[in-house]
């Protein structure tokens, strides 16, 4: 691969970046599959990363014939099995914590299919969620109720969950630049410096536009105002680097997540949150079970594990999903994080001047000086975005997606909508009809991605936009569902469901 260095900046060539990840898109399950729909048979041209990475085959392989013979429960160390599978476990948790630069004061938690399941478990272990019969009788003084400060480029995952805690949330507004206002914070926690718990939860990188946030600078105002910070990089950790503990020790993370399933391979993982063991205060797991105590006996008595690693991972624990985590891990560094990173500028480069010229369609948050990945996501006149996304796909096999991404306070914001018109589509919504609620269409890149992909892609765009009128008679609506069906619909799914479940 060629790349020239010219003063400190490294200046890769299209097609030579392009040739460097094709081993790597030829390795994808799925690669050049082809499906029906209903106008013949469509090549698969997948860019919905930003939802879901793809099953990669070396992976896949390694975890039937090399890891799969030694498959068997952790917990014990004196059968071949046994002792195989917790090694690996083990090794898995050292490759995750040192991609993003853990100490070792923090410790890692896996839990349930992604960020969403390990948010929720962050909080129960602040001690800041109880259950709603029981927190809605807690009286607590202003002092004694932590405030936190999320911005409004947030997931719903990283919004709804704090909302169900016993916090207050503040949702920061944006600056002139469609940036997190930090001046704002500094205000906001002026405001409640009196409060003995104050959090910071943000976003690195929406997974609507793609921009990222100065997630260490928010870090670094947290902790001079006495707070913590915790980051989401859902949407951004499959592609960029992950540090922890940089050289400014005000700078630190006190916890990251993310989701391993948006990774190449990642599909099958489950979420990782990894924090400062000394936020955990309780000496209670918040999953009591086999493998947390060091003993117990028949009258009542025993003692949980001291170290909060070993207390918060009771039962058996997903050594699979770990160890699967470890590799997609190993294959991005493979890949080679600034090599992702500038193939998806040269990706983005070709792709937004050209949507922006296609009448009819507008690119959210385009132009912005903000840093960006490869996500773009745009509102296409006259064209229902679900209708949109269906085509992309009956018409030319791309995946794709449409709606508000689980962002509704960000589409409120890019689409200027008002109190009273959020209420109108609230209560259209309540009453069954889903037809008011605004979306937009989202395309999601890889670096994998070929430049003749992207060239399809763009062809498709403008296709969409010249035919919708006559392509959208093969379609009806569903207003209940907001969802577009062929009129000639036979199957809903490519599969057969009885063979697929038939062993």
């Amino acid at each position: 691969m060629f790349k020239a260095k010219i003063g400190n900046t490294i200046h890769y060539t299209t097609g030579d970046l392009e040739q460097h990840f094709k081993p790597f898109r030829e390795n994808i399950i799925g690669y050049s599959h082809i499906f029906k729909s209903p106008y013949g048979s469509k090549k698969l041209i997948y860019a919905d990363w930003t939802a879901s990475g793809r099953l990669y085959r070396p992976i896949e392989t390694k975890l039937i014939n090399l890891f799969g013979p030694y498959i068997g429960n952790t917990h014990t160390e004196s059968t071949v099995t046994g002792t195989t599978t917790t090694t690996a476990y083990h090794h898995a948790q050292q490759i995750i914590k040192k991609h993003v630069n853990a100490s070792d004061d923090d410790i890692l938690i896996s839990d349930g299919t992604g960020m969403t399941a390990v948010v929720n478990k962050l909080q129960r272990l602040l001690g800041l969620r109880a259950p709603d019969p029981i927190q809605k009788k807690l009286t607590l003084s202003d002092k004694e109720r932590p405030i936190i400060f999320v911005s409004h480029m947030e997931h719903h995952s990283n919004y709804l969950s704090w909302k169900e805690t016993i916090g207050d949330v503040i949702m920061l507004p944006p600056d002139i630049n469609g940036c997190v206002d930090t001046k704002d914070l500094h205000t906001q926690l002026n405001n409640y410096k009196d409060r003995t718990v104050k959090i910071g939860a943000f976003t690195a990188c929406s997974n609507v536009t793609g921009k990222q946030t100065n997630y260490h600078q928010l870090a670094k105002i947290m902790h001079k105002h006495g707070g913590i910070c915790f980051i989401d990089f859902a949407a951004s950790a499959p592609y960029v680097s992950i540090d922890m503990h940089p050289k400014d020790p005000l700078e630190k993370l006190d916890g990251v997540l993310f989701s391993p399933h948006k990774f190449l391979g990642g599909p099958g993982t489950s979420g990782i949150l990894i924090l400062s063991k000394d936020l955990l205060k309780s000496s209670i797991p918040d999953n009591s079970g086999g493998g947390t105590v060091l003993w117990t006996d028949m009258w009542g008595g025993y003692k949980y594990a001291l170290n909060p690693e070993d207390r918060e991972d009771g039962g058996t624990p997903g050594f699979m999903q770990a160890i699967k985590t470890a590799l997609c891990i190993q294959l991005k560094e493979r890949m080679g994080i600034e090599e992702m990173l500038y193939r998806e500028k040269q990706m983005l480069s070709f792709l937004l001047p050209q949507l922006e010229k296609i009448d009819g369609i507008t690119i959210l948050e385009y132009p912005s000086t903000q840093p960006r990945l490869g996500i773009i996501a745009f509102h296409a006149s006259n064209i229902h975005h679900h209708l949109f996304v269906k085509l992309l796909n009956d018409r030319f096999g791309i995946q794709a997606r449409g709606g508000c991404s689980c962002a509704g306070p960000y589409g409120h914001y890019l689409y200027g909508i008002d109190e009273a018109y959020s209420e109108k589509m609230a209560k259209s919504a309540e009453a069954g009809d889903m037809s008011l609620k605004p979306g937009w269409i989202r395309i999601s890149l890889h670096p994998v991605m070929s430049n003749k992909e992207l060239r399809i892609i763009l062809l498709a765009i403008k296709s969409i936009v010249k035919y919708s009128d006559i392509w959208e008679q093969d379609y009806r609506y569903n207003p209940k569902k907001d969802t577009f069906e062929h009129i000639n619909l036979t199957e809903k799914s490519a599969l057969n469901m009885k063979q697929l479940f038939t062993i």
